[in-house]
This record gives C-alpha cells, structure tokens and sequence, in this order.
C-alpha cells in the first residue's frame, strides 16, 4: 500500500510554513472570500502564491480551498478570482457545489477536483457518480465508518478518499448546520459560522415560571427551551424524544488509534481540521500524526505517548466520532469548561537560540518558576524558567502575551530548527 498522505490546516503563511516544518505531506489553504474560512482567512490572495511557490520548492502538494455552496451572485465572481488562482500551480482545488465544479473543469480540466466535505458523500453510489463526473479524490463525511470506507474503496478502487482525523465535530451533517444563519444570518456554508453549538445555554421548564407572558408562549413551544445566555427571553423550542435532546457540543475528533484500519480500509489521505488554530497546535498534532503514520507505515506498533501529546492541547474532549460503530455520552461534551482537559497552553516562539540560552516571544503570560516543555520538529525537552532577561540586559519576573517584549531564558539544549515553540505546563490540580 502507499503511505497515506498528511494533510494540514494552513490558516496563513506562518502555519504554512510550520505544517511542512513539523512533517506535513501537504497543507490546505482557502481562497478568501470562497472557502468556509472567509471570516478568519490569514491569507492575502498574494500570500497564496508564496505558499504554494513554497510548498512546490519543498516537494511538497498546495492544495486551495474554494468550497462555498454559492449564491448566484457569486458565481460570477467565484470563477473570475478561480481563473486568477490558477497562476498558484495549485495541485487540487477544493470544491463541493457541483455547478461550480463543472465549470471549473470545463475552463481549467487539468487541474484535479477534490471534492470538499460539505458535499456530504457518505456511500460508494455518490463516490461512483463523482468520480465520472471527473473527480480525483472524495473527502468523505464524517459520518462515515471505517467499515463503509472500506466497501467505497472495494467498490470505486479507482479514486482517491480522503477523511479527517482530527479536530472540530459539526453538530449536523459535515458543516450543513443552521443555527449560524438563524441566530445571526450568517451562513456556515459560505464561510460565515459562528459556531453558535459551541455557546453555554440555560435549559428551563414550563413550571419554573409564573410570568403570563411565558406561560403564553409556552402554549405555542411546549414544555422545555433553551435560552442562550447573551439573549435572554429569547426562547427556543427544544424537542426530545425517546434518545433524549441533540444539543450541541460535540467533543473533538481524534483518530490516532486508528490510522492502522483507515489504511488498511484505502484511505490515501488522512486530514486534519483547524486553519483558525494556533502555530503550537499545528506544530503538536503535525508532528504526532507524523510519528504515528511513520511507525505505522515501518511496522513499529503505536506509541501511545501520542495520545498524551494529543492532550496537552486545547479540546473539548476527544472521541473517535462515527468512525466506530460506538454510540454514547462519549460523542459530546456536557459539562462546562476545558480546564480540566489539556495540559500544557501555547507559551511562546523561539526565536533565537545561542549555547545555554533561547531568546523566545511570548504569546501567553509565562513567569519565573514556571515549568515549561520545548518543542521543535527535531525534539522536545523539558525544563523550568528560571529566570527572564530582556533585551536591554535587565532581570524581569514574567512576560505577556501580546507586548511583544523578546526575553532570554536560560536552556538546557540549543535549538537548531527556526521553527520552536515554547508550551507551559499546567500544574496539576
């Protein structure tokens, strides 16, 4: 079998460049104004050139991102700024409006289509029927099994699956969610969401309340709603039946355990979801995902410190999503809160290193005494800060994210890579 493809976010040029650093195969970028990151896009259109002129230089695959389900009047404009693109050399285009996708091929048919998630395919019928349109590669739902995704590869062996591994769960159909659009008119399929399953609610019933006014409404919208805390008396109507509410965090996305079966199931590329998320957690799950496809690819068994390296990040709890026929509490997070589920928070960027000592910026608030772990793509240690000295030779006792104060502090190793980070351990409670 071939080595299954590593596929990274790349929410700028910085995360561009750290994904290929750390061990990336390839990275996704979107086009502004037409992938699903439209609100946080840290690409300029010029930055899409570097990033794909970079990856090119590296050996490595671009591939840009431009799947919006879009209105009419943003056809004409989406294939104009498509024509543009097509300067980048992209190795695939991402797309998943199926008009769009026939006139991009009718214009550009040497550039491979890869069809995005938001397309929701989920059998082998659908994957048969795109890959005779002229699809290269299916990025499957995450609804998808790995049983199924095996039977799709049995069935349409011709074209490439893809599937995510890691990172955010919709509540919905792969991105298909509504609450952004009703809560704020802003449309997650044109890049808009605002992650609306993500804010805290307050669950009330009929009898808690003696206002007329309530007690009318709930005439109309039964017996239970929930209200969302920064709009209060806005009431929703919440139905249950016998499996009880689908509401609303769901917990992320971590396939690391099982990357064995997804090879052995077809999958050619194994994607991780997270433009918006931070250089640490690129360089983190870049890095794990690395080791574990290496070590499986060579025969070695799993390693399952890559489990814990996983957990030094921010989450909301990890679960294996649909990929296993598991079904229970284990899919969403209910309680309120992440403090209890990472270990370690981005600390600062390295940047610099000279015998015994790093000159590093910090990106969260660090403090003499605090423990502290160094990562580059070469290596990890840890140590303790012990003490901070700023570029004018002074001794201070703590950095802040967001000054853009550069201090030297004291280090067991050199770091010979540009590309290390610093994290701060969280001390156990």
């Amino acid at each position: 079998m071939n080595t299954p493809e590593l596929l990274m976010p790349a929410g700028n040029l910085e995360k561009l460049k750290y994904a290929f650093a750390y061990g990336a195969d390839a990275v996704y970028a979107g086009l502004p104004h037409f992938s699903l990151r439209a609100r946080e896009n840290g690409f300029r259109e010029e930055q899409l050139f570097e990033g794909a002129a970079y990856a090119h230089n590296l050996g490595k695959k671009f591939y840009l991102t431009a799947n919006i389900l879009g209105h009419n009047r943003k056809i004409h404009l989406f294939l104009n700024k498509i024509d543009e693109m097509m300067a980048t050399k992209p190795d695939a285009i991402i797309m998943a409006d199926p008009g769009l996708i026939d006139s991009v091929k009718e214009k550009h048919p040497h550039i491979p289509i890869h069809l995005s998630v938001q397309a929701n395919v989920m059998n082998w019928a659908c994957v048969k029927f795109w890959h005779k349109v002229g699809v290269s590669r299916i990025i499957l739902s995450r609804e998808v099994s790995i049983d199924e995704m095996k039977e799709i590869k049995d069935r349409v062996p011709e074209i490439e699956i893809e599937c995510f591994v890691h990172g955010a769960i919709c509540i919905a159909h792969s991105g298909r969610c509504l609450l952004s659009n009703y809560f704020q008119h802003r449309d997650a399929n044109q890049g808009l969401c605002t992650n609306a399953c993500r804010w805290p609610y307050r669950l009330y019933a009929k009898t808690e309340f003696q206002n007329d006014d309530l007690d009318n409404r709930f005439e109309i919208f039964g017996d239970f709603y929930l209200e969302e805390v920064d709009r209060p008396g806005d009431m929703l109507r919440i139905d249950e039946d016998e499996h009880g509410t689908y509401i609303m965090n769901a917990r992320d996305l971590m396939a690391i355990e099982y990357l064995q079966k997804l090879w052995e199931a077809g999958v050619d590329s194994f994607k991780v979801e997270g433009r918006t998320k931070s250089i640490y957690y690129l360089a983190l799950t870049t890095k794990s995902y690395r080791q574990a496809i290496d070590d499986m690819v060579a025969g070695r068994p799993f390693d399952p410190a890559l489990v814990d390296n996983l957990n030094k990040l921010h989450n909301r709890g990890y679960t294996p999503g649909f990929l296993t026929n598991q079904r229970d509490d284990k899919l969403q997070r209910y309680e309120e809160g992440l403090s209890n589920l990472y270990t370690q928070e981005f600390g600062a960027v390295v940047k610099a290193s000279e015998a015994g000592r790093l000159l590093i910026t910090p990106r969260n608030k660090l403090m003499v005494g605090d423990a502290i772990e160094v990562i580059s793509p070469e290596s990890a240690f840890e140590q303790r800060i012990e003490s901070f000295t700023n570029l004018a030779g002074e001794k201070i006792d703590a950095l802040h994210g967001g000054t853009a104060i550069d201090a030297w502090i004291p280090s067991a190793q050199k770091i010979h890579s540009p590309f290390a980070l610093v994290s701060k351990i969280i001390p156990k409670q």
